[in-house]
């Protein structure tokens, strides 16, 4: 069963498909405003900051953007399960938008021609944070979830041509780190 924020993330998700379609027939200097949206490192180098938010539900109007909110959106919907019992509502939405932009950031480093866009960072941090949380809290390590998450980052990281597998990473590691803080939270709370 998928929790309350985990449907809302997939709405979330499909909503961005449709704000990229919604917004590429608003041109603005010749440009489509989708373009506006979309994480293009050359703009953000120069101070377009705002597409390191917006990019992480903005997609690119067309088969790539179908493809990726669908797979997004299905990933969620079939992880939740795994991820939503390590954080409360507000740290699961946090731990998704933090973790999201660390992988936007981390993106960067593919160069200025880069055009990046989607969910996926922030869907790793939560996969991630999930990992460091259940060892943080119980001092062990769940060896299923692990598995998941190192199978689907090199799958959708390595095997997809056009997967950005710097936001992947930087994405898993702010979850990494966010979920064995709010890990060791939870363990202080613990009755001893």
């Amino acid at each position: 069963m998928i929790s309350q924020q985990g449907k809302l993330l997939v709405i979330l998700i499909l909503v961005g498909l449709v704000a990229g379609y919604a917004t590429s027939i608003v041109i603005v200097g010749g440009t489509p405003f989708t373009y506006y949206l979309l994480q293009e490192n050359w703009q953000v180098y120069h101070g377009w900051y705002w597409q390191l938010f917006t990019s992480l539900l903005v997609v690119l109007p067309g088969y790539l953007g179908i493809a990726d909110s669908l797979l997004n959106a299905l990933a969620v919907f079939w992880l939740d399960g795994l991820i939503a019992g390590a954080f409360a509502p507000k740290e699961y939405f946090s731990v998704f938008v933090l973790s999201g932009l660390a992988g936007n950031i981390l993106s960067l480093l593919n160069g200025p021609a880069t055009i990046s866009f989607g969910a996926s960072g922030g869907i790793f941090g939560l996969l991630a944070g999930a990992v460091s949380a259940e060892f943080a809290v119980h001092n062990r390590v769940d060896l299923s979830l692990l598995g998941w998450f190192f199978s689907i980052f090199f799958i959708s990281s390595f095997a997809l041509p056009s997967a950005d597998w710097l936001g992947h990473l930087g994405g898993s590691a702010f979850g990494l780190l966010a979920g064995y803080l709010i890990g060791r939270t939870r363990r202080h709370e613990l009755p001893v």
